[in-house]
């Protein structure tokens, strides 16, 4: 009930919204649709905790040219998803928190990827936008949804198996999301703001006076 709820305030949220955007929406891919007038971006690497590099000789070059380790591990991997899902249009205009879609990340060890029936609870209501290649995009969700299957996301912060992290640690220490993530709700195309080597956490683990035990983080 909790979930339909919000689905129809975001409903009403959507007929209310006083500036209209139509004309940037229709002319605009969403791939290259990257911020709206009215939201104050500040660059999608802004509160990236040391920018994301785990020392000073940790330039991003590296990653650039995938000197250093799996290419799914490079700041800037953003692999191509099944369907084209824009959290610039779902967080600057429709103001949807973090939190909503990824509701498990503040009490389970993992930040769960929306199951379709998240997506559901809004798009129940929302199908037809008017502009088409969003429709192509909401056509697939249900499709997915009608057949009774998940989609299939492709995983983007990819972490070695003998790594262990936990997301509800991390965010009751007072992590923000955009410290080890970046600033999503800017990204058209979610990517890895950070190739998240082991100096990097180590060196938040020692500012904050958390554990840098071996078994802290490895099986």
């Amino acid at each position: 009930m909790t979930n339909f709820l919000h689905g129809l305030a975001l409903l009403f949220a959507v007929a209310l919204i006083s500036q209209d955007y139509r004309d940037l929406e229709k002319t605009t891919p969403l791939e290259k649709l990257t911020s709206y007038p009215n939201y104050k971006s500040v660059g999608k690497f802004k509160g990236l905790f040391q920018d994301g590099k785990a020392a000073p000789w940790d330039l991003h070059i590296i990653d650039y040219f995938k000197l250093f380790g799996a290419t799914p591990r490079a700041r800037g991997y953003r692999p191509e998803q099944p369907i084209k899902f824009s959290h610039v249009v779902h967080v600057q205009k429709l103001k949807l928190d973090c939190g909503y879609c990824h509701w498990t990340a503040t009490k389970s060890p993992y930040a769960a990827i929306p199951s379709v029936e998240t997506c559901m609870n809004c798009h129940n209501q929302i199908q037809n936008t008017g502009i088409e290649e969003w429709d192509v995009e909401i056509k697939k969700l249900l499709d997915y949804y009608q057949k009774g299957e998940q989609i299939p996301w492709v995983k983007v912060h990819v972490q070695p198996a003998y790594v262990k992290f936990n997301h509800e640690a991390h965010i009751r220490g007072g992590v923000g999301c955009h410290e080890c993530h970046g600033q999503v709700g800017e990204m058209p195309v979610v990517e890895r703001a950070s190739s998240m080597k082991m100096g990097w956490c180590i060196e938040c683990h020692r500012q904050r006076g958390a554990s840098i035990d071996c078994y802290s983080c490895h099986y």
